[in-house]
Protein backbone atom coordinates (compact mmCIF):
# COMPACT_ATOMS: atom_id res chain seq x y z
CA UNK A 1 0.00 0.00 0.00
CA UNK A 2 1.31 3.40 -0.99
CA UNK A 3 1.25 6.39 1.39
CA UNK A 4 -0.99 9.25 0.25
CA UNK A 5 -2.28 12.53 1.63
CA UNK A 6 -5.91 13.13 2.54
CA UNK A 7 -7.36 16.60 2.00
CA UNK A 8 -10.53 17.63 3.81
CA UNK A 9 -12.42 20.81 2.93
CA UNK A 10 -15.25 21.80 5.26
CA UNK A 11 -17.56 24.37 3.66
CA UNK A 12 -20.85 25.97 4.57
CA UNK A 13 -22.66 24.41 1.59
CA UNK A 14 -20.52 21.45 0.56
CA UNK A 15 -17.67 19.37 1.82
CA UNK A 16 -14.99 17.55 -0.14
CA UNK A 17 -12.38 14.92 0.59
CA UNK A 18 -9.52 14.20 -1.78
CA UNK A 19 -6.67 11.76 -2.02
CA UNK A 20 -3.30 13.02 -3.28
CA UNK A 21 0.13 11.59 -3.91
CA UNK A 22 2.99 12.68 -1.70
CA UNK A 23 4.05 15.21 -4.36
CA UNK A 24 0.59 16.85 -4.31
CA UNK A 25 -1.05 15.32 -7.40
CA UNK A 26 -4.77 14.81 -6.74
CA UNK A 27 -5.72 11.21 -7.49
CA UNK A 28 -9.43 11.25 -6.64
CA UNK A 29 -12.04 13.27 -4.76
CA UNK A 30 -15.58 13.01 -3.45
CA UNK A 31 -17.99 15.77 -2.40
CA UNK A 32 -21.18 15.84 -0.35
CA UNK A 33 -23.57 18.48 1.07
CA UNK A 34 -22.57 19.87 4.47
CA UNK A 35 -26.11 19.74 5.92
CA UNK A 36 -25.02 22.24 8.58
CA UNK A 37 -28.29 22.07 10.57
CA UNK A 38 -27.46 18.41 11.36
CA UNK A 39 -24.22 19.50 13.06
CA UNK A 40 -20.61 18.39 12.78
CA UNK A 41 -20.99 14.78 13.88
CA UNK A 42 -22.77 13.65 10.70
CA UNK A 43 -20.34 15.55 8.42
CA UNK A 44 -17.31 14.08 10.19
CA UNK A 45 -18.81 10.62 9.77
CA UNK A 46 -19.28 11.29 6.02
CA UNK A 47 -15.67 12.47 5.76
CA UNK A 48 -14.50 9.28 7.46
CA UNK A 49 -16.57 7.06 5.16
CA UNK A 50 -15.45 8.88 1.98
CA UNK A 51 -11.77 9.06 2.99
CA UNK A 52 -11.74 5.35 3.83
CA UNK A 53 -13.41 4.57 0.48
CA UNK A 54 -10.75 6.55 -1.40
CA UNK A 55 -7.94 4.82 0.48
CA UNK A 56 -9.41 1.40 -0.28
CA UNK A 57 -10.17 2.23 -3.93
CA UNK A 58 -6.56 3.27 -4.54
CA UNK A 59 -4.94 0.70 -2.23
CA UNK A 60 -3.38 3.52 -0.23
CA UNK A 61 -2.55 4.41 3.34
CA UNK A 62 -2.74 7.85 4.89
CA UNK A 63 0.55 9.64 5.62
CA UNK A 64 -1.10 12.88 6.78
CA UNK A 65 -4.39 14.78 6.68
CA UNK A 66 -4.85 18.44 5.81
CA UNK A 67 -8.10 20.08 6.90
CA UNK A 68 -9.32 23.43 5.58
CA UNK A 69 -12.25 25.46 6.85
CA UNK A 70 -13.39 29.07 7.03
CA UNK A 71 -12.54 31.03 10.17
CA UNK A 72 -12.64 31.48 13.08
CA UNK A 73 -10.32 28.60 13.83
CA UNK A 74 -7.60 27.75 16.30
CA UNK A 75 -5.12 25.85 14.11
CA UNK A 76 -2.60 25.49 16.95
CA UNK A 77 -5.14 23.53 19.01
CA UNK A 78 -6.96 21.98 16.01
CA UNK A 79 -10.33 23.63 16.73
CA UNK A 80 -13.10 24.90 14.48
CA UNK A 81 -14.69 27.72 16.48
CA UNK A 82 -18.18 28.26 15.07
CA UNK A 83 -17.62 30.04 11.73
CA UNK A 84 -20.69 32.00 10.54
CA UNK A 85 -21.47 29.41 7.84
CA UNK A 86 -21.03 26.55 10.36
CA UNK A 87 -22.67 27.90 13.50
CA UNK A 88 -23.20 24.44 15.02
CA UNK A 89 -19.45 23.67 14.77
CA UNK A 90 -18.49 25.20 18.13
CA UNK A 91 -14.99 24.24 19.35
CA UNK A 92 -14.92 21.03 17.30
CA UNK A 93 -11.59 19.22 17.77
CA UNK A 94 -11.23 18.15 14.14
CA UNK A 95 -7.47 17.58 14.25
CA UNK A 96 -7.76 15.19 17.19
CA UNK A 97 -10.76 13.40 15.67
CA UNK A 98 -9.19 12.78 12.25
CA UNK A 99 -5.76 12.04 13.67
CA UNK A 100 -7.21 9.36 15.96
CA UNK A 101 -9.54 7.86 13.33
CA UNK A 102 -6.77 7.48 10.74
CA UNK A 103 -3.78 7.03 13.09
CA UNK A 104 -1.87 9.74 11.27
CA UNK A 105 -0.91 13.40 11.79
CA UNK A 106 -3.62 15.93 10.92
CA UNK A 107 -3.38 19.70 10.46
CA UNK A 108 -5.95 22.52 10.29
CA UNK A 109 -5.76 25.88 8.53
CA UNK A 110 -8.05 28.57 7.23
CA UNK A 111 -9.31 27.55 3.78
CA UNK A 112 -7.95 30.63 1.98
CA UNK A 113 -4.51 30.18 3.57
CA UNK A 114 -4.48 26.47 2.72
CA UNK A 115 -5.46 27.19 -0.89
CA UNK A 116 -2.81 29.90 -1.21
CA UNK A 117 -0.14 27.54 0.09
CA UNK A 118 -1.24 24.71 -2.22
CA UNK A 119 -1.38 27.00 -5.27
CA UNK A 120 2.06 28.39 -4.43
CA UNK A 121 3.56 24.95 -3.97
CA UNK A 122 1.82 22.95 -6.72
CA UNK A 123 -0.17 25.27 -8.98
CA UNK A 124 -0.10 28.51 -10.93
CA UNK A 125 1.70 30.29 -8.08
CA UNK A 126 4.85 28.16 -8.31
CA UNK A 127 8.00 30.29 -8.45
CA UNK A 128 6.09 33.43 -7.43
CA UNK A 129 7.52 35.53 -4.62
CA UNK A 130 4.20 37.22 -3.89
CA UNK A 131 0.67 36.10 -4.62
CA UNK A 132 -2.89 36.29 -3.39
CA UNK A 133 -5.54 33.58 -3.40
CA UNK A 134 -9.16 34.73 -3.09
CA UNK A 135 -12.06 32.50 -2.08
CA UNK A 136 -15.66 33.27 -2.97
CA UNK A 137 -18.09 30.65 -1.70
CA UNK A 138 -20.53 30.66 1.17
CA UNK A 139 -18.07 33.20 2.61
CA UNK A 140 -15.15 35.20 1.24
CA UNK A 141 -11.50 35.02 2.18
CA UNK A 142 -7.94 35.71 1.08
CA UNK A 143 -4.63 33.94 1.53
CA UNK A 144 -1.38 35.83 0.92
CA UNK A 145 2.10 34.63 0.06
CA UNK A 146 4.57 37.45 0.76
CA UNK A 147 8.27 36.92 0.08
Amino acid sequence: MTPHLIGIDIGGTKCAVCLATMDGRIVDKLAFPTNEPLGPKQAIEQFTIHAQALLERHKATSAAIGISCGSPLDPEHGLIQSPPQLSSWKDVEVVRIFSERFSTPAFLDNDANACALAEHRYGAGRNCRNMIFLTFGTGMGAGLILD
